[in-house]
């Protein structure tokens, strides 16, 4: 272990060491020389120790004067124990090698019951955000039963867009029957000139009856179409039997409901 490397020293303590070390060192090399006159045979006083006294050093049993070893003592020996004295750690007298932090006693307290205080309160936790909820689906008012359609009838008779555009599908609907049956009247008057095969003349008649019937299909299909769009319950745009059967009783209040508002305005 080196025991000469490098320690921080914030009190100074290795700076002091270094000047004790460097004059002790200088006093070994000074005595070591014998001086010119004999050497004198009593005890070194204490008042002419070579060494100034070193309040740091380990105490040692003074040598008595019948200790022999104590006058054959070799200076650098002692000077190199010295050194190795001075060299101990710092923690030897106390001090840390390390600047220690301020202790705080509320850092940590595992036996405490309550929390620990802070500098800032800790924010509130928001609350959770509500999940959005899913857009209801439009209400199926084709499948409304004539029952439950009457209520929203009722409501409907107060609309007077509605009622008008009734009126234009409903004007629409006996231009085409007029036309259809003054057509059909006209090729019935002529047909025995124009076709005199009674044969030729039936598919002709077929053929006329079933070109009526498309024209009426596509007005039919136009009006549930327009009846759907603008949110008349009970309509739905297709040929089935018990959806048609419906649509007449609705369309028959519907009627029923122009009627009244043009007797009103009368």
């Amino acid at each position: 272990m080196d025991f000469n490397q490098s320690r921080p020293d914030p009190h100074g303590v290795q700076r002091l060491l270094d000047i004790l070390r460097r004059q002790q060192d200088a006093s070994s090399t000074s005595t070591s020389a014998p001086p010119a006159s004999a050497p004198s045979t009593s005890a070194p006083s204490t008042s002419t120790q070579p060494y100034p006294p070193n309040p740091f050093a380990q105490a040692y049993p003074a040598a008595g004067p019948s200790d022999p070893t104590a006058s054959t003592a070799d200076p650098q020996a002692e000077a190199a124990q010295r050194r190795r004295t001075y060299n101990t750690p710092s923690a030897k007298y106390g001090i840390s090698p390390t600047a220690e932090e301020p202790f705080d006693p509320y850092s940590f307290n595992p036996f405490s019951t309550s929390n620990p205080v802070l500098s800032h309160p800790a924010p509130t936790p928001s609350p959770p955000k509500p999940s959005p909820s899913p857009n209801p689906k439009p209400r199926d008012l084709a499948s409304l039963s004539f029952a439950d359609a009457l209520p929203i009838l009722s409501t409907l008779s107060t609309d007077k867009s509605l009622l008008r555009r009734l009126r234009t599908l409903r004007t629409q609907q006996h231009d085409l029957e007029k036309r259809l049956a003054r057509e059909y009247r006209q090729f019935a008057a002529t047909a025995d000139k124009q076709y005199p095969n009674p044969k030729v003349r039936r598919e002709q008649d077929e053929k006329r009856r079933r070109e009526m019937l498309r024209q009426w299909d596509e007005c039919v299909a136009k009006q549930q179409e327009e009846l759907q769009r603008a949110g008349v319950p009970g309509v739905r745009v297709g040929k089935d039997r018990r959806e048609t059967d419906k649509q007449r009783k609705v369309l028959g209040v519907l009627v029923e409901m122009m009627d009244d508002e043009e007797g009103g305005g009368k």
